[in-house]
C-alpha cells in the first residue's frame, strides 16, 4: 500500500514570511499515524511549479495536500490576489496523477468555490489533522471519499496531540527574513462579526500541557520568539487564564505575542500573560461595536486594558476597523480621539472591509450599498476576486488623525503589528 503523502506550502508572500504551522501540524499528525510524509515549502522557491513537478516525481505520492493560508493580502491598498498563483501550483501537482486535497484558513473561507475554481479533488474545511488523516486513510486504502469538501469541524481535534517541530520546514530561512514561529492553543471563533470568515465556527481547545510540551521542545532547540496563531486568544476567559498560568509555571525561556478582543478580560489574565513571557498584544477594535445600538464593549474596557498593559510593560497595538455602512463620521472620530488620549503603542486604522462570499456582510452590502463596492482585480474571472466596501475616504481619516504619528492607515506600509512593536517597518 502506498502511504506516501506530499504536503505543499504555496505561500510565497514574504513581508514577513510566515512559517506554515498548520501544515506542520498536519504533517506531524500524519507521520505519527503511520504515513510517509514529505514536505515541500515553496516560500523561497525560484521556480515553484517546477519544484512541485520534481517533488511529485521523486515522491510518487498517493495524495498531495496543499494549504491555502490566504486567498489575497486582505488589505485594499496594494492588494495582492494569491489564488491565481496557487492554482498554477495545484495544476502542476495534478500532473502527477495523484489526487490533490486543499486545506487551511484561506481555503475554509469559501471551500466549494475554491475547489471548483482550482480543480482540486478534495478539501478540508476547518481543523485539518484528524480530517486529513481520515482522507489519507481512505485514499491509500482504495476507498473513494463521499464528498469533495470534508468538514474538519465534524472530525474534531485531538487535544492531546503534540506535534514534532520543526517538521520539514527550514526555520532559519524564515527567521533570517523576519519571520517567527507560530503556535495554536485553540481552533475556531465564537464571535459573530459578519465580515469575518472565521466567525461562528466551533471552538476547540488544545490541552495546555500539549501546547507547552510543543513550545518546550522548540526552546530546547534554541527558538525563543513566538506568535500565537489563534483568531483571538481570549475567546474563553477561563481557558485564557488557565493556559497563561500553566505557561508561566513552565518558566520557558521564550517571549510571545498574541491577538485579543476587548472582552472578556481580567486582571488575572493579563498578569499571567506577563509572567508567561507575553511581550506584545494586538487588540482588535471595531468602532461601530463601540457606538452601535447594542455596543459589544465600551471605552472603559479599552482604557482599562491600555492601562494594564502599560503598567505591566506589555506593548499594545490596536487594529481599528471603522466605516461600516451607515456608521457616522462621529463614531470614527470618537474612537480615534479616544486613542489619542489613551495611547497604546501603535494604532493601525482600516476603513476598507474585505467582502467575502457567503458572509452576512456580503448580504448586507448587496441590499444597501452595492454601489460602494470596489473590485481590485476586475476581469480576472474569479468569484473570489478581492472586493472591498468603503465609504470613508483616506483624506477624511487623515483629517481626523491630524498628523498624529501613533496612527498608521493600513495598506501603505507592509509590516505586521509585531514588527511595528519591535521598532521595525517595511515600506
Amino acid at each position: 500500500m502506498n502511504k506516501r503523502i506530499l504536503l505543499i506550502n504555496p505561500n510565497r508572500y514574504a513581508e514577513p514570511p510566515v512559517i506554515p504551522v498548520g501544515l506542520e501540524y498536519v504533517g506531524s499528525y500524519l507521520e505519527q499515524a503511520g504515513f510517509d510524509v514529505r514536505m515541500l515549502d515553496l516560500c523561497f522557491a525560484d521556480e515553484p511549479e517546477a519544484a512541485v513537478r520534481r517533488a511529485a516525481r521523486e515522491c510518487g505520492p498517493a495524495l498531495i495536500g496543499i494549504t491555502i493560508r490566504n486567498i489575497d493580502s486582505a488589505l485594499f491598498n496594494n492588494n495582492i490576489f494569491f489564488l491565481p498563483g496557487i492554482k498554477k501550483i495545484i495544476d502542476a501537482a495534478k500532473e502527477s496523477g495523484a489526487p490533490v486535497a486543499l486545506g487551511g484558513v484561506g481555503y475554509t473561507s469559501a471551500p466549494e468555490i475554491i475547489l471548483k475554481e482550482t480543480g482540486a479533488d478534495y478539501g478540508v474545511a476547518g481543523p485539518g489533522e484528524l480530517a486529513f488523516a481520515q482522507l489519507a486513510g481512505d485514499i491509500c486504502g482504495g476507498r473513494t471519499p463521499k464528498s469533495g469538501v470534508i468538514s474538519g469541524w465534524d472530525a474534531g481535534i485531538d487535544p492531546d496531540f503534540t506535534p514534532e517541530r520543526p517538521f520539514g520546514i527550514d526555520y532559519a530561512k524564515y527567521i533570517e527574513k523576519g519571520g517567527i514561529a507560530g503556535f495554536a492553543t485553540q481552533y475556531g471563533c465564537c464571535e459573530r462579526c459578519d465580515y469575518c470568515i472565521e466567525a461562528a465556527t466551533p471552538v476547540s481547545h488544545r490541552n495546555p500541557a500539549a501546547v507547552i510540551s510543543e513550545l518546550a521542545a522548540l526552546t530546547r532547540m534554541g527558538f525563543s520568539d513566538f506568535h500565537l496563531c489563534d483568531s483571538e486568544y481570549n475567546l474563553d476567559l477561563s481557558f485564557s487564564e488557565r493556559f497563561a498560568a500553566a505557561l508561566a509555571d513552565a518558566t520557558l525561556p521564550l517571549k510571545w505575542s498574541l491577538y485579543i478582543k476587548p472582552v472578556p478580560w481580567s486582571e488575572k489574565m493579563f498578569s499571567e500573560l506577563k509572567l508567561s513571557g507575553a511581550t506584545a498584544i494586538t487588540m482588535s477594535v471595531d468602532s461601530f461595536a463601540l457606538s452601535g445600538e447594542l455596543p459589544r464593549y465600551g471605552f472603559d474596557d479599552l482604557a482599562a486594558i491600555t492601562g494594564i498593559c502599560r503598567r505591566l510593560g506589555i506593548k499594545l497595538a490596536v487594529d481599528l476597523l471603522t466605516g461600516r455602512p451607515g456608521e457616522p463620521l462621529d463614531s470614527t472620530a470618537a474612537a480615534i480621539d479616544f486613542f489619542k488620549t489613551n495611547r497604546p503603542d501603535a494604532v493601525g486604522v482600516n476603513a476598507y472591509f474585505r467582502v467575502y462570499p457567503g458572509t452576512g456582510f456580503q448580504q448586507t452590502i448587496g441590499r444597501i450599498a452595492a454601489d460602494s463596492l470596489i473590485h481590485t482585480a476586475s476581469g480576472c474571472g474569479s468569484a473570489l476576486e478581492p472586493v472591498f466596501y468603503n465609504h470613508l475616504s483616506i483624506e477624511s481619516l487623515k483629517d481626523i488623525i491630524g498628523g498624529d504619528e501613533l496612527f498608521k492607515i493600513e495598506g501603505f506600509e507592509r509590516s505586521s503589528n509585531y514588527e511595528r512593536l519591535q521598532g521595525k517597518s517595511r515600506d
